[in-house]
């Protein structure tokens, strides 16, 4: 992840979910901390490149949270406290990041599998909070100096003061657009309404209800009686008609 014009952070993220307990993605091994639990997930199963993501965590009290993002090469970043939320003392309850309207969190490439880990500690950390020239700091230059970095300023596992928690994420290739004619029209059916070209990607295409109503739509014709077009990978428009037979 990296810095988008000091005001975007670039994620990639997919699949949610959460997980504690046992040898944590960054090597930490945390022992049991009374009245503290934490937890994390994203706010869908996943994403394709170019959509923005948001980062949910829950803490069960008063805590200071951090959370990094372990690339597909290993790599660790901080993705908070960050430049624009530097302040990592939160409440205890729901929360939601970005937390701020000063930056976002942006899906990019390539499609992979990378983890976001947090941290809830009844103490605070001496993890860095950013500069505006990287707001979202990397730790170290290789995986093993990252958590090499992280187990260097978390306290020993037998303090009782922190949790953890980590999910993993997949992200979905981004969607190619590209100018194409509008579908053909036969003169016997429903024309789209489409004149000489359109802007889309392939996936894309018109559907016609049995109300004769037009609906635009990315990704797979409706499963419903009516008239489809779309535009298959193949770059050539498509014609399927679904009927619907008695009551």
């Amino acid at each position: 992840m990296r810095s988008l014009l000091a005001v975007a952070l670039i994620l990639t993220a997919g699949i949610g979910g959460w997980a504690q307990g046992g040898v944590s993605p960054l090597g930490l091994v945390p022992g049991p901390a009374p009245g503290l639990s934490v937890s994390i997930w994203t706010d869908k199963p996943e994403y394709r490149i170019g959509e923005l993501a948001w980062i949910h965590f829950y803490v069960s009290q008063p805590a200071y949270v951090y959370i990094f993002n372990i690339d597909a090469a290993g790599l660790v970043r901080q993705i908070f406290p960050n430049a624009y939320s530097p302040n990592p003392y939160v409440s205890a309850g729901q929360h939601v990041i970005p937390d701020q309207p000063t930056y976002q969190l942006r899906v990019v490439g390539p499609p992979g599998t990378e983890i976001l880990q947090i941290i809830a500690s009844t103490v605070p950390l001496a993890f860095p909070t950013g500069q505006p020239d990287d707001p979202f700091p990397l730790l170290g230059g290789t995986p093993e100096e990252g958590r090499a970095q992280v187990l260097g300023l978390v306290p020993e596992p037998g303090c009782g003061c922190y949790v953890t928690a980590w999910t993993s994420f997949q992200t979905l290739p981004g969607m190619s657009y590209g100018l194409w004619p509008c579908p053909p029209c036969w003169g016997w059916g429903p024309c789209p309404p489409c004149y000489g070209t359109v802007v889309a990607p392939t996936g894309a295409g018109w559907f016609c209800d049995q109300e004769g109503n037009w609906h635009f739509f990315i990704g797979e014709c409706p499963d419903e009686p009516g008239w489809c077009w779309y535009l298959g990978p193949d770059g050539k428009w498509h014609f399927r008609i679904r009927i619907q037979l008695g009551g």
